[in-house]
């Protein structure tokens, strides 16, 4: 049986051959000289058993096999290139997909400042942000169903590759016309008499529990209530004075109606938000959303 491999470039030098009418230009054309074209050419012929060109003193004529045979090999060369500038294009996250689940909003500070610096530096990647509970996204990044997840607590290491990409100021919801809205600095003594709100909806309690347990006073002094209802709900009962609500900076992004975010606590008493992600993940996008999560990590002095 005859053997029909053929190597890339002989097609490309064929192409070029047929596209210039002349071994010469064609070997201009690809940066080579004109015998390899030529040499290629007739490795080429001599795989295929059948003459593609006419040489003639002034250039090089298409055969009728040469004809039907270019324009068969055009397809093909093309539909390659466009896989390698595809697979290239991926490699620098120019396009692809990137999965991020989150437990905080994205209204300020420098959550919200990754994905912006990524949304602008890599447009056509299609990014699918998901909002659960920490199991839940734990559970996803295990399966790869996300690439990577920012939630509230300190890296853990057992969960995969993680740093910490913020630490966050404390701040309570309080109703504008409350007493409470009138100061500048709040400590926890001041909750003495307040009724402090809580969601059980997922994510809610990542984030109020966590400050619950750097806070612990508040639960012996404050009246808690536990409502079935998101960052929204919690807020509209702040607003019709039904309570106060512990929320951390990145909140304050979104004005809502008679709601003063008020700062509790000492300044030192942050709370941290890690990005973690598996390291065996082999995405491109990923490694550039790692690396500007790092960068914006660094600029605010949590990541050394």
């Amino acid at each position: 049986m005859k053997d029909q491999h053929v190597e890339l470039h002989q097609l490309t030098a064929a192409l070029a051959v047929a596209e210039t009418g002349s071994f010469r230009r064609a070997a201009s054309k690809l940066g080579i000289g004109q015998s390899s074209v030529s040499r290629r050419i007739q490795k080429l012929e001599d795989r295929l058993g059948v003459s593609l060109f006419e040489r003639q003193t002034n250039g090089a004529r298409l055969t009728p096999a040469g004809i039907c045979f270019s324009e068969r090999v055009r397809y093909i060369v093309n539909d390659l290139n466009v896989a390698v500038e595809s697979a290239q294009h991926e490699g620098t996250a120019g396009a692809g997909r990137l999965s991020v689940g989150v437990i905080a909003s994205l209204s300020r500070g420098p959550i919200r400042n990754v994905f912006h610096s990524f949304f602008e530096a890599h447009p056509e990647v299609v990014v699918c942000i998901k909002e659960s509970d920490r199991g839940g996204l734990l559970t996803d990044l295990s399966h790869r169903k996300i690439d990577a997840m920012i939630a509230v607590g300190e890296p853990e290491t057992e969960s995969g590759d993680s740093f910490v990409l913020a630490r966050e100021r404390i701040f309570l919801a309080v109703p504008s016309s409350d007493a409470l809205a009138t100061v500048d600095q709040l400590s926890v003594h001041d909750l003495h008499h307040a009724t402090l709100l809580l969601s059980d909806r997922d994510p809610g309690p990542e984030v109020s529990d966590y400050i619950l347990r750097c806070m612990v006073d508040i639960w012996r002094n404050s009246q808690v209530q536990r409502h079935k209802l998101g960052r929204e709900g919690l807020m509209a009962l702040v607003g019709l004075g039904l309570g106060v609500c512990l929320v951390t900076d990145h909140w304050r992004g979104v004005t809502y109606p008679n709601v003063r975010f008020v700062p509790i606590g000492n300044e030192e008493e942050r709370v941290p938000f890690s990005l973690t992600w598996r390291p065996e993940t082999d995405n491109p996008a990923l490694r550039r959303f790692i690396s500007l999560g790092r960068i914006e990590a660094k600029r605010n002095g949590v990541l050394s």
